[in-house]
């Protein structure tokens, strides 16, 4: 009797332990944060929307090797991309909360043919009600990402360079009423294209323009600058002080006077210019006939008709001092010296 009692007890006691272990295995934590996709035949049969026990056998989960690809592009707190799963493969349990999806920056140009660079940024949720459509995608984040990038592209393009801080908040909205359009169309149309099982919250982007060095190529224009540096200056220039602009018109003057020099220097013969000729004084430079530069005072005085008497040793005033640069073009041109006779050879005693 003892030993029947004992079998009956070791059976009730085995069948609790596979009913514990069953429990625990079949026991699913879902709620509004996570959900879990179940099978049934093969076929979709509903995602979890609170914890629960699946006491059917022939109900699954998708998880390990069958569990859904759903990885998005995000940032970190210091602003490094990396790649997020919303999926844990060895538990099925997919996350509902809310997500933000950061494509890497991209490369977009205004109708003003600038480059400006933009960071665009998405935040969203699996929708629970749609949540097999994402589940049955092999790249869930690749087309979130080129949908995100395309949208954020084709409003940047419509306006100019400097419009686009100022139309900021307005492509914003642009760009977030496409995505829940195309999520959840309006009544009577039909989407834009292929939902993907969202709630879409917000659409955020910041920009700017990519670091170019200044081209230092001489051939194209003053100061070395290229066309797109000169649109940056005729943009900031727009509104700039009357004054402000002078001066940088004198330094675009004297700057194309350093790069005349400069490509002449480099033909390899010898050149002279005068700080005249240079544009470094207002003093007059004359040619004369024999090719020497003279020098004239700023201001040469009137020569007198007949010539005064000159003063008394006594009064004579103090010699006016001679500019040297005056005194060395008053020289003239050197003349050449004539060449010494040959001597005559020597005879032979």
């Amino acid at each position: 009797m003892l030993e029947i009692v004992a079998i009956v007890g070791a059976v009730l006691f085995g069948l609790l332990l596979i009913f514990l272990v069953y429990r625990s295995a079949r026991t699913y934590d879902a709620g509004a944060h996570a959900t879990f996709i179940t099978t049934k035949g093969g076929d979709f049969y509903g995602a979890l929307r609170a914890p629960m026990t699946i006491w059917d056998p022939t109900i699954k989960v998708l998880r390990d090797k069958h569990a859904p690809e759903l990885k998005i592009m995000t940032t970190d707190a210091t602003g490094a991309y990396f790649e997020k799963s919303l999926v844990n493969r060895r538990t099925g349990e997919i996350s509902l909360r809310v997500q933000t999806c950061a494509p890497r920056p991209f490369l977009s140009t205004t109708t003003d043919k600038r480059q400006l660079l933009i960071k665009p940024k998405v935040a969203f949720h699996l929708d629970i009600e749609r949540i097999q459509i994402p589940t049955q995608m092999e790249s869930f984040g690749t087309i979130l990402a080129t949908r995100i990038e395309n949208l954020f592209d084709n409003a940047i393009s419509e306006f100019e360079d400097q419009d686009v801080f100022k139309h900021q908040r307005e492509i914003e909205h642009r760009v977030l009423r496409e995505l829940q359009d195309i999520e959840e169309p309006p009544e009577g149309t039909q989407p834009t294209g292929m939902p993907l099982g969202l709630k879409i919250y917000e659409a955020m982007f910041s920009f700017e323009r990519p670091e170019k060095a200044i081209n230092k190529d001489l051939a194209n224009g003053p100061m070395a600058y290229d066309n797109e540096h000169l649109d940056d200056l005729v943009d900031m220039l727009e509104k700039a002080n009357p004054a402000t602009v002078e001066v940088l018109m004198r330094m675009l003057e004297l700057q194309t006077r350093q790069n005349i020099v400069q490509m002449l220097c480099k033909s390899g013969g010898l050149v002279a210019f005068t700080a005249s000729e240079l544009g470094l004084s207002e003093r007059t430079v004359e040619r004369a006939h024999n090719g020497a530069n003279i020098m004239k005072p700023a201001d040469a005085p009137a020569i007198a008709a007949s010539v005064a008497p000159a003063p008394a040793a006594a009064d004579s005033p103090v010699a006016k001092p001679v500019d040297p640069a005056t005194a060395y073009y008053n020289l003239g041109a050197p003349k050449a010296q004539p060449k010494a006779a040959n001597p005559a050879p020597a005879k032979d005693a």
